[in-house]
């Protein structure tokens, strides 16, 4: 165990957090522009500093230990105060390579990734964008930990750490397939009760806003079917006698390709608040700052 700072050399942080990112010896490497043989030097000489054991070698790669799992978050959290206190502090300047680690779910992913990517490819060719798999529940941990630069979501997460922007307001909207009886005369409060409908399933122990307000206005629904996202609604409603509840953006983007109705909630819904998330230590980073103003400059 490290009791003093003067036992530990710094530059293994570097070659451990490389392991963590990439949970394999040679992508380390080449992330690090070092040879596997130096990379494997270091992470033996940095459990050795630590006399504990940091990762295991499996058919999956180098597998973090329990106690490597508990260091990276603190390392990470460190790493990036030091690249903000020392990184340039000009401007981002954005035909230099770059590549951002974005989270979105699926309705900001059809809604603003094709706008944001034609935008960037026209300003900034060699800007690399990664969608990461839409995990709310490790969320806060990807962006504390920099494997994450930054989330659109309409969750709101109890962690001081984070920084939050808003981006747009979203309503949300009823669809059917045509001809469905809920819409003939204007739907009602009692002709969407009535019918069977598709439920999106909670996402980091919590309802999504519209489940939330069905609950407080005491709106009965019956659900014949959930799902993880709200992609596939619209297909599914078109060929059955279903409802779905999407946004309404979503809904003027696919209804034409399915022949689908859709209509205002016959209730009190206000928009769904989605916003930017991103961890502090991102805050005065200046590619960071450039890519959150792309995202709020996008057309509506």
């Amino acid at each position: 165990m490290i009791t003093n700072l003067r036992q530990l050399d710094l530059n293994l942080l570097l070659v451990f957090d490389a392991l963590m990112q990439e949970g394999n010896l040679t992508r380390a490497a080449e992330r690090l522009h070092l040879s596997q043989s130096t990379v494997s030097n270091a992470l033996a000489r940095l459990r050795q500093q630590l006399g504990e054991e940091l990762f295991l070698r499996t058919a999956r790669g180098m597998t973090p230990t329990a106690r490597a799992q508990a260091l990276y978050v603190p390392v990470r959290q460190a790493l990036g105060l030091l690249q903000s206190g020392l990184g340039p502090t000009g401007a981002f300047n954005p035909q230099t390579p770059h590549t951002f680690s974005l989270s979105l779910n699926d309705y900001a992913q059809a809604a603003l990734l094709p706008r944001l990517q034609a935008q960037t490819a026209h300003i900034a060719a060699q800007v690399e964008l990664q969608v990461q798999v839409d995990d709310a529940d490790s969320l806060v941990q990807r962006l504390t930990s920099g494997t994450l630069d930054l989330a659109i979501d309409y969750l709101h997460f109890d962690c001081a750490e984070l920084h939050y922007a808003p981006l747009r307001e979203e309503p949300l909207v009823a669809i059917g397939r045509a001809g469905h009886p809920a819409f003939v005369g204007g739907l009602t409060l009692e002709g969407y009760q009535q019918a069977r409908h598709i439920s999106v399933t909670p996402r980091a122990g919590r309802g999504s806003p519209l489940e939330i307000v069905l609950g407080s206005a005491k709106v009965r629904r019956h659900t014949a079917l959930h799902l993880p996202n709200y992609l596939p609604i619209p297909a599914i409603v078109a060929q059955t006698d279903l409802l779905g509840t999407v946004p309404a953006r979503l809904a003027a983007a696919l209804a034409p390709l399915h022949a689908l109705q859709s209509a205002p909630l016959p209730f009190d819904m206000p928009p769904v608040q989605v916003s930017l998330i991103w961890h502090r230590q991102q805050q005065h980073d200046p590619a960071h700052a450039w890519l959150r103003q792309q995202l709020v400059d996008l057309p509506d």
